[in-house]
């Protein structure tokens, strides 16, 4: 399959089990004055089951698998979101999941993912070994070993979040959506240009983690050979190669911003809007803060996630105030 389109996004929706939240849309008031006349509005995915986006394509993926191989189970590599969708969606759907964690893993996701009833495999400490770990394990044990940056249902998932937005919020003219792998980016712009091919889609990466932008400027996946951010969960050194197409397709531009603008929208957001994000979670809105896009479009902005450690929190806040 060398894209998806609006037919495979609407069957994955209607796919999705009960538990998968439609999340709300809420308008984000700059200032006291902007309150009844806000142009930002976000969509609360950070509301999630799981605390993230990802279950989304999670429940979709396994979906998609005969019964076969959804009884002998599947094998991935994550450390963080969707090691707990799949760990989720696993434990709901009876599947057994085996997760591929670098040995210095936050312990807090690893609990998590353990809690929903995975199982955790270290493979030490270079990020490289980790898909390889992942096939291996699925060899011996004869699991499904599944690429979340390739497989096409992993981006027909995603993409159920811009058919809520098109439905629940008809009036939007601009919707941010933040990019690492392009998954999500590619399903949230493929439902929405689908459906409304006026509406503008922006991607949204840090400057330091900014592997997709510069693919788009090179023509094709192109890896970069430094990655310093704040947000985590944006950790792509390339895209993959499948959502990348759709990008290509779908994207009207991406736009980059600077870690501070992570941090003030955090704060916005916590204090505003009273939403937890995490760094990867409010990089669309900090896009529209920061004055990166036209602020004068009727915008949503995607809140991916909230998953962060206190620790994580205290950063940005200081982060913030120094600025």
């Amino acid at each position: 399959m060398e894209y998806i389109g609006l037919k495979d996004i609407e069957a994955a929706r209607a796919a999705l089990p009960a538990p998968v939240r439609r999340t709300p849309i809420i308008p984000l008031a700059r200032d006291s004055v902007e309150i009844g006349q806000e142009r930002c509005f976000l969509k609360c995915e950070h509301l999630q089951v799981t605390g993230s986006y990802k279950v989304r394509a999670a429940f979709t993926m396994l979906n998609a698998l005969p019964e076969q191989a959804r009884t002998k189970g599947v094998v991935l590599t994550s450390s963080g979101n969707f090691a707990q969708a799949f760990a989720y969606a696993g434990r709901t759907m009876g599947v057994p999941i085996t997760v591929v964690m670098l040995d210095h893993t936050s312990p807090y996701k690893v609990a998590v993912t353990e809690g929903h009833g995975a199982k955790v495999h270290f493979c030490g400490t270079d990020a490289l070994e980790r898909q390889p770990t992942v096939e291996r394990l699925a060899g011996e044990g004869g699991l499904t070993a599944i690429d979340t940056w390739e497989e096409p249902q992993i981006t027909a998932g995603h993409g159920s979040i811009g058919l809520e937005i098109m439905e629940d919020f008809p009036d939007v003219q601009q919707v941010l959506v933040p990019v690492s792998s392009g998954g999500g980016a590619a399903g949230i712009a493929t439902a929405i240009k689908q459906r409304r091919p006026d509406v503008k889609v922006i991607g949204v990466q840090p400057e330091r983690a900014n592997a997709a932008y510069v693919s788009l400027q090179e023509g094709k996946p192109t890896a970069i050979d430094y990655w310093d951010s704040i947000a985590d969960g944006l950790s792509a050194v390339r895209p993959g190669a499948f959502p990348f197409r759709h990008l290509q397709r779908y994207l009207d531009d991406i736009v980059l911003i600077r870690e501070v603008d992570i941090a003030n929208a955090f704060c916005t957001l916590l204090y505003r809007a009273k939403i937890l994000g995490e760094p990867a979670g409010v990089v669309a809105t900090a896009a529209f803060l920061a004055g990166k896009v036209d602020t004068s479009l009727t915008t949503v902005a995607t809140v991916t996630g909230g998953n962060l450690a206190a620790e994580t929190m205290r950063q940005l806040i200081e982060m913030a105030e120094t600025a």
